[in-house]
């Protein structure tokens, strides 16, 4: 699965991320050496151009005045000449028209004034504009209840059994307060509380817990973070790959998820395929 933060380097060097998405990212950043060096070197890119285009605008204001002054003297003989061609062709035009017809009585009329109408885009204008605001944020929400209406939650029995697992122990450990937060639908609780890394290196439920957690209180960015490190799961592999294509429909990131879904589609195999074929419907449609 090909780390989804190389596709966010510009967004971040604009200024672009906000909140947790930019959170996520700097967490990847830090731990991630081939992605720093991506963004020293898109940096680098991005400050070259930058210097080339000042130099270009130097060079253009200190252009000698000699050459501008030539320039313009040039354009003035020219359109001298051409307005001088139009007004011959003019009185040719009209002295054969006065010897082949002869002299009527033109009446002529004021000219009609139309009230202004209202300046409003055509339709394909329309459709050439950026969306604003309130649009994104009804497609954003489209994208994330789609999101939703998929996602393939840790079954009860899981969560259950995991609580139990740790109940054993004496006082209670973070990780079976945040299984059974979870398992009382309190995903904040349960993000809380398994938000050390540490806690969830060598548990892959607690990770997968923790990545569902984050999916349900809208932490898209971290929950794929996860979910992608869950890749090489026995246990939850499949599930992890299928959320890591749902957080990338929430974040709006469409070029990778028709990749991502196209590859699952293709698997006869992938136990998620026939929830794919009808995704995949579902994204045409929008």
């Amino acid at each position: 699965m090909e780390n989804f933060y190389h596709h966010k380097i510009e967004d971040y060097l604009l200024g672009e991320l906000e909140g947790n998405e930019l959170i996520a990212f700097e967490n990847a950043l830090q731990s991630d050496p081939s992605l720093a060096k991506s963004v020293a070197q898109h940096r680098e890119m991005m400050q070259r151009l930058d210097a080339l285009r000042i130099r270009n605008k130097v060079k253009s204001a200190t252009a000698p005045q000699s050459t501008k002054s030539v320039a313009r003297s040039s354009n003035r003989m020219l359109w001298a000449i051409a307005a001088s061609l139009t007004l011959l062709v003019a009185a040719i035009w009209w002295i054969n028209q006065t010897e082949q017809t002869p002299p009527a009585i033109i009446e002529t009329q004021p000219p009609i004034v139309q009230p202004d109408a209202p300046q409003t885009p055509s339709e394909e204008i329309k459709r050439t504009l950026p969306p604003q605001p309130k649009e994104k944020a009804k497609e954003k929400q489209q994208w994330v209840a789609l999101a939703r209406e998929y996602q393939e939650n840790p079954t009860q029995t899981l969560v259950r059994d995991a609580a139990q697992a740790e109940g054993d122990r004496s006082p209670q450990t973070r990780s079976q307060k945040a299984f059974e937060a979870f398992y009382n639908q309190n995903f904040s609780l349960a993000s809380e509380l398994l938000k050390d890394d540490k806690m969830v290196q060598e548990d892959e439920v607690a990770r997968y817990i923790r990545a569902n957690a984050r999916f349900n209180i809208g932490q898209f960015a971290s929950a794929a973070h996860d979910f992608d490190a869950l890749e090489g799961s026995f246990q939850f592999k499949h599930e992890a790959r299928w959320n890591f294509l749902l957080c990338q429909i929430a974040l709006g990131n469409m070029k990778t998820t028709k990749a991502l879904l196209a590859e699952m589609v293709a698997e006869e195999d992938f136990p998620f395929r026939a929830k794919a074929l009808e995704l995949n419907e579902k994204l045409d449609g929008f």
